[in-house]
């Protein structure tokens, strides 16, 4: 049976999620916007986020199978605004991964956006555009939205990653993975 992965890139305005199924190479996809101003409180914008993703695993669970491996966006090093409104979406997405999956699964690979530009185009720099177009040539998947694209690349990575096949500039990008507590971060 092939590997299923998950990727998940986490953005109130965007989050998108992408399954892949490396055997039949059959993915599902899933975006969803949680702005501000739809919620009274922000506990109830993190509940909308926990209840979607929850949701949204266990559809995909249904239609593909089991999720093997899950791999999301890191935050961004050195971002000046809305650090603490970004761990809270991640936290929000790891709690539903958790009470869903309940598995190894559930602790996610978190790769650096760097890291997940260079492992789709060669380079950790890549702009939007840049990477749309990168996974249309890579793989031949065509988004117009940049957060399921990023969220397909993570998917993939999450492949790679299980099955430890890949091109070597992918390989060694991917070598660079590190645990810690639970969590295997590329950084």
């Amino acid at each position: 049976m092939s590997p299923v992965c998950l990727g998940i890139d986490q953005s109130y305005s965007g989050l998108a999620m992408v399954a892949y199924d490396s055997g039949s190479g059959v993915r599902q996809d899933n975006i969803h916007a949680f702005p501000a101003d739809r919620y009274i409180t922000q506990s109830d914008r993190l509940d909308a986020v926990q209840v979607r993703v929850g949701l949204n695993v266990r559809d995909i669970e249904s239609t593909l199978g089991c999720i093997d491996v899950v791999a999301m966006e890191g935050y961004a090093p050195g971002a000046k605004f809305g650090r603490e409104l970004a761990g809270e979406l991640g936290g929000a997405v790891k709690l539903a991964l958790l009470d869903v999956l309940n598995k190894p699964a559930c602790y996610p690979l978190i790769v650096a956006p760097t890291k997940l530009k260079k492992y789709t185009t060669g380079k950790g720099t890549a702009a939007k555009a840049e990477m749309l177009l990168a996974v249309y040539k890579k793989w031949g998947v065509t988004y117009a939205d940049d957060n399921l694209a990023d969220a397909y690349s993570l998917a993939r990575a999450a492949n790679t990653w299980l099955t430890r096949t890949g091109t070597k500039m992918e390989m060694d990008t991917l070598k660079e993975l590190k645990r810690f507590k639970g969590e295997t971060h590329l950084v």
